[in-house]
């Protein structure tokens, strides 16, 4: 498929198994041993994605993915390539076992060099790190971005075992680093226990707010403990929750940063907190083809960070993923500008691919 303009995909994903990854680990624990059945990351949640799929997507052509699957898939969607995040592997942060974790994000990234990005140059990847063991998540970052093919960002999780918000001063070396080599973070939403919707059935109740829930709960925490004020160069994509949430979050963000409560911020946080998302390029977020209110995003954040994301190979229907481009293209709320940036150009621009 071909597209009257270049289309660069932000977030796509790989199927990472414990085979796969046990090749990978080094040091101490290359050639390790588990018990059989247990597996090296937890569950998301507790739900078995897969099921909804088997039962509502049977007929999908894709069950496992490599380079070759996701070089066949940018051909047919019409990609001219693709960020590549975790699946299981999304759960990274709920990982206890620091030593186990630390040895983890490596192999996980030797895997994803060695299977895809040094397979197929269209393929970039994102890379896992301890986030709460900083001297590793910093070794690792450096060597994503100076010795790996093509890592553009580095992964934080958007829940953590240990319950800290990414507003917490222990991640300061973190941005530190991140801002120094020039290296985006992107959060990803996947993990939903603790939010208060443990309770829901079926699935999609959960699938709804899994994704943006944690989002705004970064965000306001990054906000309003003074990050982007710390690190002006720091670049962070908020993935998976859709866009149409960020007008809520400035708005909700500005109105509490002018009420009393906002008066202590003030001490740090010296603009309001749309500024931030309009003004610089701290913020970035992706947004579903279908949304209505894009539209409105645009009106309120700009057209510059803003993303594409095909989350292939999970969610979308084949058929809904063969729909998506032309439609948006197709859309006359938004003029031929705005899209080659949100389809193409932003991705790039964020993650510095050329």
């Amino acid at each position: 498929m071909k597209h009257r303009v270049p289309v660069f995909d932000g977030d796509g994903h790989v199927l990472e198994t414990d085979e796969q990854l046990d090749k990978y680990y080094e040091g101490s624990w290359k050639g390790s041993r588990r018990l059989a059945g247990m597996t090296i990351f937890p569950s998301l949640d507790g739900w078995s994605r897969s099921v909804q799929i088997q039962e509502h997507d049977a007929g999908r052509k894709h069950w496992t993915s490599d380079a070759k699957v996701w070089g066949e898939a940018l051909d047919k969607i019409g990609l001219d390539g693709s960020v590549l995040y975790p699946t299981i592997a999304l759960a990274y942060g709920l990982m206890r076992e620091m030593n186990f974790a630390t040895a983890t994000a490596t192999a996980y990234n030797n895997w994803l060099e060695a299977e895809y990005t040094r397979l197929d140059k269209r393929l970039f990847g994102v890379g896992l790190m301890p986030i709460e063991n900083p001297e590793g998540a910093i070794k690792e970052m450096r060597r994503c971005k100076k010795e790996r093919k093509n890592f553009v960002a580095m992964l934080l999780p958007s829940v953590t075992a240990s319950g800290m918000t990414y507003g917490h001063p222990s991640f300061w070396p973190l941005y530190e680093e991140a801002e120094r080599l020039d290296m985006p973070l992107a959060l990803h939403g996947a993990p939903s226990v603790g939010f208060g919707f443990d309770h829901f059935r079926p699935f999609v109740k959960v699938h709804t707010l899994e994704h943006p829930v944690p989002l705004m709960i970064q965000l306001t925490d990054m906000m309003f403990s003074g990050v982007f004020d710390d690190f002006p160069k720091l670049r962070v994509a908020f993935l998976e929750g859709g866009a149409s949430w960020v007008p809520f979050m400035m708005d909700r963000l500005d109105y509490e940063y002018d009420t009393v409560q906002g008066m202590e911020i003030k001490k740090k946080v010296r603009h309001e907190p749309s500024w931030y998302m309009t003004e610089t390029e701290n913020f970035w977020v992706s947004c579903e083809m279908g949304e209505r209110a894009t539209k409105y995003v645009v009106d309120m954040m700009g057209s510059d960070r803003i993303m594409y994301a095909s989350d292939f190979p999970h969610e979308p229907t084949e058929e809904a993923l063969m729909a998506d481009i032309p439609d948006f293209l197709d859309r006359t709320d938004l003029d031929d500008g705005t899209k080659r940036k949100i389809l193409n150009d932003n991705a790039k621009r964020f993650y510095r691919i050329a």
